[in-house]
């Protein structure tokens, strides 16, 4: 699990997510939810994640916790700041008070909803250790969702986030995010998960001190392999079709890569460090 504490690697790591966003999009098997999983998970703390929940290049949410836009100490506070007139599925208090509901597995994410919040400036997950009261994502919340909604070319597009955040608001977790690729259609909170996990169950993934990456899976048979730079460009692209296979890293130069990797037709994304 990756943890990010210093502020120097703020700008990094927002290129890195957006690359993430952009490369690591798949379907599932009814070829409507667009899944991307966030392998190692993303761990704020005194951060911030920009969010391209349709990978189009253009940044949807901004997650933090780095205090900035707050006036508080860093590591003090969870919000989400809307970009481009997106919204969240939440609760108005009044005014600019806005809190993101706290979504359990399964639950629906559609037009039914009449408490989509698009505002421009922040809505609070937990401010403080939840000092105020409306606040949704409260006593160390584990594996939940957050509502999102887009706008890409005048129609709405609903997807969901999947975080955990303490009860002080120290750090935020984002594990993996998802939205349906078919205009006005509804998600399922967590949907997409099954066959993403089906089919990666068991996987092992590593790189030996020889600088060799070793692919291993349990049962589903790898198809191939694709690394790419911090840039975006493809670098290394390797059928498998196997269980099992190795790609050398040692003509590679020291930095971050990211690998996808296809497993009967379910991509999963992860980060090297070379």
């Amino acid at each position: 699990m990756k943890k990010i504490s210093s502020k120097s690697f703020n700008k990094r790591m927002a290129s890195y997510s957006a690359l993430a966003v952009a490369i690591a999009g798949v379907s599932d098997v009814a070829g409507q939810i667009q899944y991307t999983d966030v392998d190692p998970d993303e761990v704020l703390e005194g951060t911030r994640f920009l969010l391209d929940l349709n990978g189009d290049g253009i940044t949807d949410y901004e997650i933090s916790n780095d205090g900035v836009f707050s006036g508080v100490p860093p590591q003090t506070t969870a919000r989400v700041y809307t970009e481009n007139s997106q919204s969240i599925l939440g609760l108005n208090a009044g005014g600019n008070y806005n809190y993101p509901y706290t979504l359990f597995e399964g639950e629906a994410i559609d037009a039914d909803a009449t408490t989509w919040i698009t505002d421009p400036n922040y809505q609070t997950l937990n401010w403080q250790g939840c000092a105020y009261t409306n606040s949704q994502w409260c006593d160390g919340q584990i594996d939940k969702y957050m509502g999102l909604r887009i706008n890409v070319d005048g129609n709405q597009h609903y997807g969901w986030v999947r975080m955990d955040i303490p009860a002080d608001a120290s750090s935020i977790t984002i594990k993996d995010y998802a939205f349906n690729t078919v205009p006005g259609e509804g998600i399922l909170a967590g949907e997409a998960l099954s066959a993403q996990d089906n089919n990666f169950e068991g996987f092992v993934q590593f790189v030996d001190q020889n600088n060799i990456l070793n692919l291993q899976s349990q049962s589903s048979v790898i198809d191939n392999v694709t690394i790419y730079n911090i840039a975006g460009q493809s670098i290394i692209q390797t059928n498998l079709n196997s269980l099992r296979g190795t790609i050398s890293l040692g003509d590679l130069s020291q930095g971050v890569y990211l690998a996808i990797v296809s497993v009967e037709g379910q991509n999963k994304t992860f980060k090297l460090v070379r």
